[in-house]
């Protein structure tokens, strides 16, 4: 039987999108395109920031509200503007990466790209790990070097982080944790095939669900009408809020703990299997979105 419960489909994209390779299979672009076809609104919701998505973007041929940097960013991808962001305060900034730094890490800082023109601050006293080299080059980000971050002025940063083995990560987490407590989140994003941890510290607003909840706003959808679709730490927020939470097969067992259904994953084609599925029960129903003038802005902050 048809189903109209649901007209917005939020998707992660490492882990859940993409495959092991990081590459967008033909069945998942044709699924996300029949979704689309179908009258369903298709979100991205990654821990990336729009530069490192782009190669993404374009494999998918789908440009909307995306929703970047683990929540801290919506950006309407199509005409190139940010919908809303939260920084981080840039006192707090600095004293994160001055700890990160004097435990001997290069430090990146990301950035509104949009109003500095890059997207990375870097350490540069500090050389950068093979793991971290490998990303910048594959996404073509663009960095600007300073001596130590703990130094830095942070006026657009809107998440720290670096990238080191799981053991150290873990170590760091429970640090930061000490001496920030609640005015940091932060969370640790697994690269199995490196075996390298992305630990990223946000404004503790930041989340996946806060930045779905803006695109939904805009286009009179309910939180009962969303399906939320991930892999990782940074997909709890919205796949436990979600109408439909549904986890990967290749999901954290944290994520698996909370989803209301598992497909496969990705490496059997699990997202493209359900996105057919869903298709093939949905009734297409009008959609009815605000004015773009309510909230979009271009190089000034939209957020609380």
């Amino acid at each position: 039987m048809p189903d109209a419960r649901y007209r917005m489909i939020c998707i992660d994209l490492d882990g859940t999108l993409l495959s092991p390779t990081g590459t967008v299979t033909h069945r998942v672009r044709e699924a996300v395109q029949a979704a689309l076809k179908a009258g369903l609104l298709v979100v991205f919701a990654t821990g990336r920031n729009w530069t490192e998505s782009r190669t993404v973007l374009d494999a998918v041929q789908h440009y909307d509200s995306a929703v970047f940097v683990g929540g801290a960013m919506v950006v309407d991808t199509k005409n190139d503007v940010t919908l809303h962001r939260t920084m981080m305060e840039p006192k707090l900034a600095a004293e994160v990466s001055d700890l990160l730094e004097r435990s001997g890490h290069a430090v990146l800082a990301l950035q509104d790209t949009g109003t500095v023109g890059v997207d990375y601050v870097v350490s540069g006293d500090i050389p950068v790990n093979t793991e971290t080299a490998r990303w910048m080059k594959m996404t073509k980000a663009a960095l600007h070097q300073v001596p130590r971050l703990g130094n830095f002025s942070h006026e657009h940063t809107i998440r720290v982080g670096i990238v080191a083995e799981p053991s150290e990560t873990l170590r760091l987490q429970q640090a930061l944790a000490e001496k920030f407590g609640e005015r940091i989140v932060m969370q640790a994003i697994r690269v199995p095939t490196a075996n390298v941890d992305v630990l990223e510290i946000f404004d503790p607003a930041v989340n996946k669900w806060q930045g779905i909840l803006h695109v939904a706003r805009r286009h009179n959808i309910d939180p009962s009408q969303i399906i939320a679709i991930g892999d990782d730490l940074n997909d709890l927020a919205m796949i436990k809020n979600a109408g439909l939470g549904v986890a990967m097969g290749n999901a954290r067992p944290e994520v698996k703990a909370i989803a209301k259904r598992i497909i496969k994953p990705n490496h059997e084609e699990g997202l493209a299997e359900f996105l057919e599925e869903l298709v093939q029960r949905h009734i297409v129903e009008p959609e009815v979105e605000r004015p773009e003038a309510d909230d979009a802005v271009k190089g000034t902050d939209a957020a609380a």
